[in-house]
């Protein structure tokens, strides 16, 4: 889901990128904020390994 900050329009599609430009198309100047629904963040960076099991 993206959303223009300060009109609160927004666009949810699968693909952050596919929803960002139809946002953009319709609002040129938006402040897009990028959300993942259902979960806290869109991405992550990075890894941790796994501690085997006991």
């Amino acid at each position: 889901m993206v959303i223009d900050l300060e009109t609160g329009v927004f666009e949810v599609d699968a693909s952050e990128v596919a929803a960002g430009n139809r946002l953009e198309a319709s609002h040129p100047d938006a402040q897009i904020w990028v959300i993942r629904i259902g979960a806290r963040c869109v991405r992550r960076f990075g890894g941790r390994t796994k501690k085997p099991l006991a």
